[in-house]
């Protein structure tokens, strides 16, 4: 069992303790202790998700996720549910597009229940076939509601094209046909295939001992075999659009919704710091912080909703960059070039010193409400193992924002936003198209 302890201290008081052990099996624990309320939070997580379900058999993984609490060989539904709720607490298990896996949020004193279910759904499930098949119709209704929904026909309408030909393409929910031929083997061979625990990361955070909780997580896991042979697939990477693209759907509502933009970032960027800065000041940030917001919404009255990012998709594999607005139909024109006049801007005008200070300010000033929970300091710790940010990040990042300059913004600007190369996807009241 290897063991690598780290410390962080960060602005306003907070310090992060954080111990990181490899069990033999390949199980990676990350351990935080926080005294200050007498609760733990559990994240367990396994490195797969819809990006290796592959095209027939979209909305697999997430399927999975949604059944691997529906019964194991040692507990039914039912019990799962009342062991549970027994110690006031709450089990939310998922599978998204680039991991699947189980959380809770427990009394220190059940801890042991809390981590024993983590546990049983992790290498025990069973997927009856009746529970296989009301989520399936459960998730065949999802499907066809969330496409009643505009906005989001647009984004999986604007994925589509910009992620053509690799994972991302899909929704992790899956399509009505791929969903409707999902069956029980097919959730057994992805759970068998995945849930190993040399894929896995368990993070807990709360008030604890770090002894006992190690001693308490190699009893659950320890008897978790390796699989030797295991191995993620390869997947295709993503090109960029090299000119424009435009797809127009028609909705009967009464409000277009525009997406606006093209292939983004991975999240292991080495720009990704001044990118954040960027979208800050282009269209991420609530208030008078963002230019799409102040002035297409604020000061030209345009629109109902508008945001632009490139950072906030970035994952293990490259985001969007997507400039979103909603809008009345007769607005269409104005909102559309308004966005593109936006994105232009950034990469031909430099920032001003106003700019830039705003949005390093509002940054700064916020990233310590990302720290307030046990869940969300569980939720840190496997990014910053899945990214390798290091668990000294929280002293690290302040820095990382300070150091933006106006030269550095025009820089990756022109380097990653391509004004000539944009795709366009508008749903509402208009001709198909």
């Amino acid at each position: 069992m290897n063991s690598v302890f780290a410390r962080s201290d960060a602005p306003r008081g907070i310090r992060l303790d954080v111990e990181r052990i490899e069990f033999p099996n390949g199980l990676v624990l990350l351990l935080s202790e926080d005294r200050s309320t007498p609760s733990i939070s559990i994240n367990a997580v396994v490195m797969a998700g819809s990006r290796y379900e592959g095209d027939a058999k979209a909305g697999l993984a997430s399927l999975v996720g949604e059944l691997i609490d529906e019964g194991t060989r040692a507990r039914t539904s039912q019990q799962i549910a009342e062991e549970i709720e027994a110690v006031g607490a709450r089990l939310a298990t998922v599978g998204d597009y680039q991991v699947s896996g189980a959380h809770t949020i427990v009394l220190a004193k059940d801890f042991n229940t809390g981590l024993g279910i983590i546990g049983d759904v992790l290498m025990n499930a069973t997927f009856p076939e009746d529970q296989v098949a009301r989520q399936r119709d459960r998730r065949l209704a999802q499907i066809k509601s969330r496409l009643d929904v505009p906005r989001t026909l647009a984004s999986d309408a604007f994925n589509e094209i910009i992620f053509r030909g690799t994972p991302r393409h899909r929704p992790p929910v899956g399509y009505e046909k791929s969903v409707s031929e999902l069956t029980r083997d097919d959730a057994v061979d992805f759970y068998r295939r995945f849930f190993v625990p040399n894929n896995t990361l368990l993070a807990i955070v709360g008030d604890f001992r770090t002894a006992d909780i190690i001693r308490e997580v190699e009893q659950t896991f320890g008897e978790w075999q390796r699989d030797t042979r295991f191995e993620l697939p390869a997947l295709p990477r993503p090109t960029g659009q090299t000119a424009p693209r435009e797809k127009f759907i028609r909705a009967p509502k009464e409000q277009v919704n525009i997406f606006i933009g093209h292939l983004g970032v991975e999240r292991t960027n080495e720009d990704y710091y001044v990118l954040l800065v960027m979208d800050t000041i282009l269209g991420s940030s609530p208030g008078f912080t963002s230019r799409i917001p102040r002035i297409l919404r604020d000061e030209q009255g345009l629109a109902y909703s508008t945001f632009s990012n490139i950072t906030s998709s970035a994952g293990l594999d490259a985001g969007r960059f997507v400039a979103y607005i909603g809008t009345a139909p007769g607005n269409l024109d104005l909102a559309r070039e308004g966005l593109r006049r936006e994105i232009e801007r950034i990469t031909r005008e430099p920032v001003t010193p106003d700019e830039i200070e705003s949005a390093k300010s509002y940054l700064t000033g916020n990233f310590v409400f990302d720290f307030q929970t046990n869940s969300q300091v569980a939720g840190f710790l496997i990014d910053a193992e899945v990214y390798h940010l290091g668990f000294d990040y929280l002293q690290k990042y302040p820095d990382l924002i300070r150091a933006v300059t106006i030269e550095d913004i025009a820089r990756v600007a022109e380097r990653h936003i391509h004004p000539e190369a944009l795709t366009t996807v508008v749903v509402g009241p208009v001709s198909d198209g």
